[in-house]
């Protein structure tokens, strides 16, 4: 007789995303795999429309922030919780996401076959275009001071063999337990963008591996929130974070991705400046000021 399958405790993250995180959990609620736990955190929103979740979903767990931490410190929230739940794994999943119903089980599935991986990350296509891949696996370079997305608008029927990558993107990660108790929780000084690309890199350095898995498959909404404040917040996060994710992890190496990122953004400003996109101009300047002066965290002037 087969024994109880692994607890899973998903965390989905929610700011002011009431419909998508909606459709994301009733999503969720036709999987196929049973032991699972569904969290929101509710990341500060400004309203309390998140509550109706829960007369729709009354299985669901809702954790409210009273003010937004950031992608890293709004699934700190969850991860916490989820320890005290004894969890075998933990999914942080985004909340502009719909899966398929066996992508949990299958990931699972090939966690429990290979005790030498720590993460597991499912192909993501895009929610819009379906026959296109967003995410099948990704890597991280040391002279670029990033994480990169293989396959991006590539055929979706593409990359379905499994495969040991050195990046997962944040959209969707299942993360061993084991793990999460001896690299801790995701780093709060990125706020937004690179705290996955920490994470995977202090996982690869704990010895654990990162398997994608092309069988698995969730589609994300990847311009659900896309406007031109989200693109300045998320110019400057990338550009702060990068200089602070090199120097962390890479610090006698660290002038090579200084110089590197510095020429690039050097080469985009010229750009904007011939085009009179000065907003890009002043955002790209506070970044690379922020860094320098240790200003990290959420920014208040965005």
């Amino acid at each position: 007789m087969m024994g109880k399958p692994p607890k899973v405790v998903i965390v989905i993250l929610n700011w002011n995303g009431f419909e998508e995180t909606i459709e994301c959990v009733d999503s969720i609620s036709r999987i196929e795999y049973s032991n699972y736990k569904i969290l929101i955190v509710d990341n500060g929103s400004d309203s309390n429309e998140i509550d109706n979740i829960v007369l729709q979903f009354p299985f669901v767990k809702i954790i409210k922030s009273k003010e937004n931490l950031g992608f890293s410190g709004g699934n700190n929230l969850g991860i916490e919780y989820a320890i005290k739940l004894n969890a075998d794994f933990i999914l942080l999943l985004n909340n502009d996401t719909i899966v398929e119903p066996n992508f949990l089980g299958i990931l699972v599935h090939h966690s429990t076959q290979n005790i030498n991986v720590g993460i597991l990350v499912p192909k993501i296509n895009y929610y819009i275009n379906q026959n296109r891949i967003w995410y099948a696996g990704g890597y991280i370079s040391k002279f670029r001071g990033s994480g990169f997305t293989i396959g991006q608008d590539e055929s979706g029927e593409k990359y379905s063999n499994n495969k040991y990558v050195t990046f997962a993107t944040g959209c969707c990660l299942l993360i061993k337990m084991e793990v999460i108790k001896k690299i801790g929780l995701m780093d709060p000084q990125y706020f937004l963008y690179l705290e996955d690309v920490d994470y995977c890199l202090r996982n690869n350095l704990k010895g654990y591996k990162i398997l994608y898995i092309g069988k698995s498959k969730i589609y994300h909404k990847v311009s659900i929130s896309s406007n031109k404040q989200n693109n300045l917040a998320s110019l400057y996060y990338v550009t702060r974070n990068r200089f602070y994710f090199a120097k962390k992890f890479y610090p006698n190496f660290y002038y090579i991705p200084f110089l590197y990122i510095t020429i690039i953004f050097f080469i985009k400003i010229l750009y904007w400046f011939i085009s009179g996109e000065n907003e890009k101009i002043k955002i790209a300047k506070k970044a690379i000021s922020d860094y320098i002066f240790n200003k990290m965290g959420k920014s208040e002037d965005l």
